[in-house]
């Protein structure tokens, strides 16, 4: 009985198994929350968008991303890193990220990927231990062959992308201004990178000024809340890409324990933080986690205790 079972399951897991690799990494989601904020803040709409891995190779997915980002004109556009492997694969970037039509701009921060920096070691051991360890012998034959080849790549990237009219921002912020309002956009570079200066970031910045950060890495989201962000966007999880009924995702990125999620929304205290699960993949691998567009229409309220999540 047992043996019947077991071959009655495995369709079932080969089903599974197409459906993770040929279906979900191409099938991206859109997501819409109001995200009310306090006081100091305009009125106005971000489309988040992260880890888009653009790559020749992968031109379908390429497809499925500017499907998914067609037609969208909010006020910002922000995008948390990750975005491209190789400089000669920006023109493909240019030309998705040019599918939206942010109102204020596009605003861009670089994630490991574009400096090819690789997890920290004590994160490296976790990895190279027990399951983690055959995972990643089992994947590593479907990981991308054209990587970065270091911080020269990356900020050569950076340039491409702001010859094209985009804003990249390296440690540094900029104000907009939304109906005689301003908000601050603080851009920190990516921590794995060892490039993160967060308070340079903030460097310009108006006492109680409203304040949106723009992280790569999560771990980030503490400091960014301290340094003055009401509200944090970041990605590099991609949500762990795999994620079960009851059990979560048990792959992920994270490194610091007081980030309790693998993707959504968590409370930093009195600041908001965003975790993308990601538009794209290195490894064309997803279930229960599909690649998403997210909205946030920010709206101010009057009081502090006022704050709470409406989807």
């Amino acid at each position: 009985m047992v043996l019947l079972a077991l071959f009655a399951f495995i369709p079932v897991l080969v089903a599974g198994l197409g459906y993770a690799i040929v279906g979900e990494p191409y099938r991206p989601i859109f997501k819409r929350h109001r995200l009310p904020l306090p006081g100091a803040w305009p009125n106005v709409s971000i489309v988040h968008i992260s880890d888009l891995h653009v790559r020749r190779d992968d031109l379908r997915l390429l497809r499925a991303q500017k499907a998914a980002l067609k037609g969208l004109a909010p006020d910002l556009l922000c995008v948390t890193g990750d975005v491209c492997e190789k400089v000669q694969d920006i023109p493909l970037l240019v030309d998705l990220l040019n599918t939206v039509r942010p109102r204020l701009g596009t605003f861009i921060v670089l994630g490991n990927h574009e400096h090819n920096a690789h997890a920290p070691a004590h994160l490296r051991e976790q990895h190279d231990r027990g399951w983690r360890r055959l995972l990643g012998l089992l994947l590593h034959p479907f990981s991308p062959r054209l990587r970065s080849d270091g911080d020269d790549e990356g900020h050569a990237m950076a340039d491409a992308l702001c010859a094209a009219g985009f804003t990249v921002l390296h440690n540094e912020g900029r104000r907009v201004q939304l109906d005689g309002d301003s908000l601050w956009i603080a851009g920190c570079d990516s921590a794995w990178a060892g490039h993160a200066d967060m308070q340079a970031a903030m460097r310009g910045r108006r006492p109680n000024e409203a304040c949106l950060a723009l992280i790569h890495e999560p771990d980030l989201a503490f400091e960014a809340h301290e340094q003055g962000a009401d509200l944090i966007l970041a990605g590099h999880t991609h949500g762990g890409q795999v994620r079960f009924p009851l059990l979560g995702a048990p792959y992920t990125l994270r490194m610091d324990p007081r980030i309790a999620i693998a993707a959504g929304f968590q409370r930093i205290e009195a600041a908001l933080l965003h975790i993308t699960t990601g538009l794209g993949h290195t490894i064309p691998l997803r279930f229960g986690c599909p690649p998403e567009v997210v909205w946030l229409d920010c709206q101010p309220t009057v009081e502090p205790s006022e704050l709470s999540l409406a989807a």
